[in-house]
């Protein structure tokens, strides 16, 4: 089994088969680890669920844009910043693939079994970030999902010592003028921007190579 982490989705089932496709990864015996924020940004957060489902060994890290989804699915909440983020670009894909706009079963199901983090071999997965001050299970939801000080810590060259790695998602690679993913320490950011300009990265957790999507045109928020 060879394991890999993917950065934010957003919507981009295209640049998903190609980093897949890319990456060689094998629908059946490999791991896919997901970051987080599948939806929103693109037009085809349908198809991306769809494509996910396809895959024997995922384990689901929720994002911030995925618990919007989530409340939506849930309780009917369509909050404007939500909608305006692109959450008007995901209700628009299941309309188009459910003319009455219906979340199948099968995805509530993907999402619900959704964690907020995941260790794995004394690896972390989350896709904001945590407090290092108290134990990853001891964070708020609110902080797994939206946390930055975490890579601003590693920045500032923080030793981390809890764990071997820590993969995040979430706060894009754009905003310190790369489309690569980037290492800090033991912290590798694999959000590159997928939502909007950048790429989607999927990266072999073991051996730290990585594949990446074309530029994304981006997405007119409707």
């Amino acid at each position: 089994m060879r394991r890999f982490a993917i950065g934010d989705i957003h919507g981009r089932v295209k640049a998903l088969k190609q980093v897949l496709l890319l990456s060689k990864f094998n629908y059946k015996d490999d791991l896919l680890v997901v970051l987080g924020d599948i939806v929103d940004g693109g037009y085809n957060t349908y198809q991306v669920v769809e494509e996910l489902l396809k895959i024997d060994n995922i384990t689901f890290i929720i994002g911030n844009h995925d618990k919007w989804f989530m409340d939506n699915i849930s309780n009917g909440w369509t909050g404007s910043i939500w909608l305006n983020q692109g959450g008007k670009n995901t209700l628009n894909s299941y309309k188009k693939a459910n003319p009455d706009g219906m979340i199948p079963v099968t995805h509530q199901e993907f999402f619900n079994k959704g964690t907020y983090y995941h260790i794995l071999d004394n690896m972390l997965f989350v896709h904001g970030g945590f407090d290092p001050r108290l134990p990853v299970e001891e964070n708020t939801i609110h902080t797994l999902l939206w946390d930055r000080s975490l890579i601003e810590k590693h920045i500032n060259g923080r030793k981390e010592r809890r764990f071997d790695k820590i993969f995040v998602g979430h706060t894009t690679t754009e905003s310190y003028g790369s489309f690569e993913p980037l290492k800090f320490g033991k912290l590798w950011m694999l959000d590159t921007g997928a939502g909007w300009t950048g790429k989607l990265t999927i990266m072999d957790i073991d051996t730290e190579e990585y594949w990446q999507s074309e530029l994304q045109i981006p997405a007119i928020r409707k």
